[in-house]
């Protein structure tokens, strides 16, 4: 599960047993208005429209519905009910689409002023004010750096000079995690600029060439919570172990601190909501200030204020994170209603929530954090409470309440939670059991010893030891399930997966919700479909248990397809996935991309035109986002692009400096192409002109170098810093003898993956490549003795291989 669990369940039966409140309708057409209409800003007018008529005409029926209340018949509440649903569906609708529509210029490139689309992909000066946290990420330039969010406020190219703008986007910067740029500061970045597709949550991405330049301090309210931040993450690094470094995300959600060891294991253990900031924090904090107020005899009103400015100040501290956000105004909503003695209850809190922050800010539909935060508490608020009563048939109701509560937060998110990784983690309940109750007192203790580092060191660092004691026992829990047999099933990816994971989670979800309101034999047949999906899952989790060589990693990141003679290698990123050239033929690469379950295809580089690397462009048209081409030699090279064009996909040619990032922001994957290089000069269409690319993973970074020769590659050795060493290369044109024995020992890879068909009459791969990549400690995998390769990240480092005849 990753997603927060703020909200226990409910007394007695729960919200289930309930009338729904009229907002929950308009709060999920809203999601799905504001999913669809943000990714197609250009039509939100015709929304408006559309929506302005529908209200009209329910008035009208609400007049005559009025004028025959008198009468009275059966079912005419029943249609004013319905009037009201639709008239507040419309109202949502119409600020909604007005926001997307009044957003377009900032956010749409083909709507911008053509100043402003003309920086896209260009050398830019511009500024950004920071709005988000720094997260550490690899570079392609100095293998380390930081991306973070902004608005764009001025921009500058060559002719033309751009003010006061505010364009939301995505900084990558080659900055020390200990210089990072704090939220409210102003920046100067040199760079380039790329848009992002219209739904995307940042409309763009910026790439800083050298390291930004401060222009201004940040407003006093947030320069004193990123003091309050940067104290607690020094404290914190003095502490041992991963509870050092799980601590500063759990009280503030700051998770700069936490390595990709650590990271790994929370995902792979169904714990990664507990490295960030839970909303529940924000009910923690209205008790405990209400009570504190009530204690020293302060009425209802003062209550209230209170609590509404200290949760105010709470969200500034941790950053105004889509679940805090979600948290923060369900609160606040329950503590205004209460105040004027007109209770809300929690499912029409959440959905007013809903409501107000999509309408606030339509692109946080698209969001996972978002989406996560708002199933966990729907599932909390919907089915604990019915889940603890059918559990409570046989287990103590204590006991029941406390397995229901982690297994309905991830039974409502599963469906999402297929998206970002394709499995189903049987062990997030038994790891939520155990490590959630830790999680309460390690956050408390860590915002305690946050608001005393300032005021009292020696006290906070006494705090803060003892917060780190259940943030070690959180990590514990987290590496221990990690690795037990079984615990994560691999499931199929895209929409397929959705769809196989969505129908059973409805099934039990209707059982549950009205299995006293079902004909029997309707509860019985769901009961059996349930049942038979339960024990298919539980039969593939023991075969997976017994015979992991016969299954691929589930969570694989590099695969080399097994295309003949030819490349062919997928990358794969926040459940993005990249593929760099497509091999002689079209249906190898068809049958590798249908083992691996990819559909779509978010990124395709073709390095060169050469048959072995585009063979096989058949496979993938239609399926394809963005295409980076290489040089182009004669008319035959250009009718590639104009295929790929044809079937939508948005084609390019490369060069050294492009750049871009691979997944969604929340785990984007930096790339940046090295090579062509246009200033080096004298580079001829063909195998040294090939598209060098690097992909800088969560869990490792890639060097492909499609069929450069020696020469050419020490070339871009010293055209290039490579940056850090790479974990993976693809040795280049299939192993040839053609390699450069200065550039293997500077990449120094832990793997060497070579692309190669058996018995191929070029006598590749030949042993001088061999051994060279040996020599410098590489592992060689090839693809004419192991067929399809895939790679994953395997148990305290390195890779876990698999091959498809070598298990």
């Amino acid at each position: 599960m990753t997603a927060d669990a703020d909200t226990g369940p409910t007394s007695g039966r729960g919200e289930s047993a309930m009338r729904f409140p009229r907002l929950l309708i308009p709060a999920a057409v809203s999601w799905v208005g504001a999913a669809v209409w943000s990714a197609a800003p250009t039509l939100a007018w015709g929304g408006v429209l559309v929506a302005f008529l529908v209200a009209s005409a329910c008035l009208g029926c609400s007049t005559v519905v009025r004028r025959r209340r008198a009468e009275y018949r059966p079912g005419e509440r029943r249609t004013g009910s319905v009037v009201i649903t639709t008239l507040l569906l419309c109202a949502c609708a119409a600020a909604l689409f007005g926001m997307v529509a009044a957003s377009i210029a900032a956010r749409a490139p083909d709507r911008q002023p053509e100043a402003l689309q003309a920086l896209g992909n260009a050398p830019v000066d511009a500024e950004v004010v920071v709005t988000g946290d720094a997260v550490p990420t690899g570079s392609v330039t100095t293998g380390s750096g930081i991306r973070f969010a902004a608005d764009l406020v001025t921009a500058s190219g060559d002719h033309s000079i751009l003010e006061h703008l505010s364009v939301p986007v995505l900084v990558f910067a080659p900055v020390p995690a200990d210089r990072a740029p704090r939220i409210g500061e102003r920046w100067r970045v040199d760079g380039s600029l790329r848009w992002n597709a219209p739904g995307d949550a940042r409309a763009a991405l910026l790439f800083a060439r050298e390291e930004p330049e401060l222009l201004g301090e940040p407003p006093a309210i947030l320069d004193w919570s990123a003091s309050l931040r940067s104290g607690l993450v020094g404290l914190a690094s003095t502490l041992p172990g991963p509870g050092g470094e799980l601590l500063p995300g759990l009280a503030i959600g700051d998770v700069s601190q936490v390595s990709d060891a650590v990271t790994e294991s929370m995902q792979r253990s169904s714990l990664s909501h507990l490295t960030a900031v839970s909303g529940a924090n924000c009910a923690v904090i209205v008790w405990l200030v209400s009570t504190a107020v009530a204690a020293l005899g302060g009425g209802r009103k003062l209550r209230i204020s209170c609590a509404l400015l200290c949760l105010v100040a709470f969200v500034v501290l941790v950053t105004p994170q889509p679940s805090v956000q979600r948290a923060a105004l369900m609160a606040a909503f329950v503590l205004v209603m209460g105040g004027f003695g007109r209770p809300i209850r929690g499912l029409a809190a959440l959905s007013l929530a809903v409501v107000v922050l999509l309408v606030a800010d339509p692109w946080l539909a698209g969001q996972y954090g978002f989406g996560l935060s708002v199933l966990a508490t729907s599932g909390l608020l919907l089915l604990s409470g019915p889940l603890t009563d059918l559990l409570g048939r046989w287990l103590p109701r204590g006991i029941a309440a406390l397995i229901a509560i982690p297994a309905a937060a991830q039974l409502a998110c599963q469906p999402m939670l297929v998206l970002l990784d394709p499995a189903i983690q049987l062990g997030g309940v038994p790891a939520n059991l155990l490590a959630g109750p830790a999680a309460a007192p390690a956050t408390m203790l860590g915002l305690l010893a946050c608001l005393l580092v300032p005021f009292a060191p020696p006290l906070a660092w006494l705090v803060a030891w003892l917060g780190w004691v259940p943030a070690t026992w959180i990590a514990a829990v987290a590496r221990w399930f990690e690795g037990v047999p079984a615990a994560r099933v691999p499931w199929p990816e895209g929409p397929l997966g959705v769809v196989l994971v969505t129908v059973p989670t409805v099934l039990i979800a209707t059982l549950l919700l009205f299995r006293r309101d079902l004909p029997p034999r309707w509860s019985r047949t769901i009961g059996v479909a349930v049942v038979v999906a339960l024990v298919a899952l539980c039969g593939r989790a023991v075969g997976d248990g017994l015979g992991p060589a016969l299954h691929r990693p589930g969570d694989w990141i590099v695969a080399a397809c097994d295309v003949g003679q030819g490349d062919a290698v997928l990358l794969r990123q926040g459940g993005a996935t990249a593929l760099v050239d497509v091999g002689p033929d079209p249906e190898p690469l068809r049958a590798c991309l249908d083992e691996l379950g990819v559909s779509r295809i978010e990124l395709l580089v073709l390095t060169h035109y050469d048959l072995d690397h585009v063979g096989g462009l058949d496979a993938v048209v239609g399926r394809v986002d963005e295409v980076l081409l290489g040089p182009v030699d004669d008319p035959e090279d250009e009718r590639i692009a104009r295929v790929l064009r044809a079937a939508g996909a948005e084609v390019r040619q490369a060069g050294a400096g492009d750049q871009g990032v691979l997944g969604v922001p929340e785990s984007a994957a930096p790339w940046r192409v090295l090579w062509p290089d246009p200033a080096a000069g004298g580079v001829e269409p063909g195998n040294d002109a090939s598209v060098v690319v690097r992909f800088d993973l969560l869990a490792a970074s890639v060097l492909l170098l499609g069929d450069l020769g020696e020469e050419a590659q020490d070339r871009l050795l010293g055209r290039h810093a490579l940056g850090d060493a790479v974990d993976i290369v693809k040795v280049s044109h299939h192993g040839s003898a053609d390699q450069s024995d200065r550039l293997a020992r500077r990449v120094g890879a832990t793997v060497a993956l070579v692309s190669v068909g058996a018995d191929n009459g070029y006598g590749h791969p030949t042993r001088s490549a061999l051994e060279l990549y040996e020599a410098t400690g590489a592992e060689v995998l090839r693809t004419d003795e192991s067929g399809i390769i895939v790679l994953g990240p395997g148990d305290g480092g390195g890779f876990r291989v698999w091959s498809e005849r070598g298990g």
